[in-house]
């Protein structure tokens, strides 16, 4: 088994085949992105996932995984989603730096829903984008809270945590 320093790890996903008895871990460890098993072993690793895209440092990687198992890496640093499938070949990127929908300023959270959109919070809401990374919409939480904390559960319900409250949203569409 690998051994893997978790002192540097910044955002766990989880990803679930056929329930939580086929569960998997996708870790964020600085630049790296770690794919654990069940059992905690290590079954891949990407390593310098983003830097090694973009040749910037990245040391503050979030991570979120779809039902396929595409893992989507925000680069905080980098101001961009990076998309790899689940054997972590790199297949996209999306998003850039600024002020423009689609463009990012401080992003800091991520999620994948129940569809492949990925919601992305930054200092003008939560950003939806579809699976190619089309942008689609973006949300303000209430009181326009930053939000640093994003999932779906299993009715595809957003919760999003920002300071000390979080936000439940039961988003509407297909």
């Amino acid at each position: 088994m690998e051994d893997v320093d978790f002192a540097g790890v910044v955002a766990l996903a989880v990803a679930l085949a056929g329930g939580m008895e086929q569960r998997d871990d996708v870790v964020a460890v600085r630049d790296d992105i770690v794919h654990l098993n069940a059992d905690g072993e290590v079954v891949s690793r990407i390593e310098e996932a983003i830097s090694g895209q973009t040749g910037d440092s990245e040391l503050d990687t979030r991570v979120a995984v779809d039902g396929l198992g595409n893992i989507y890496a925000l680069g905080h640093f980098n101001n961009a989603i990076f998309v790899f499938t689940p054997e972590g070949k790199f297949v996209n990127k999306f998003g850039s730096d600024g002020d423009e929908p689609g463009q990012f300023r401080a992003p800091n959270a991520i999620a994948v829903d129940g569809q492949s959109r990925v919601y992305v919070s930054d200092i003008k809401g939560i950003q939806i984008f579809d699976a190619e990374g089309r942008y689609l919409g973006v949300f303000e939480p209430p009181n326009r809270a930053f939000v640093f904390g994003m999932t779906f559960d299993d009715q595809n319900e957003l919760f999003a945590v920002a300071g000390d409250q979080v936000f439940k949203f039961v988003l509407k569409g297909p």
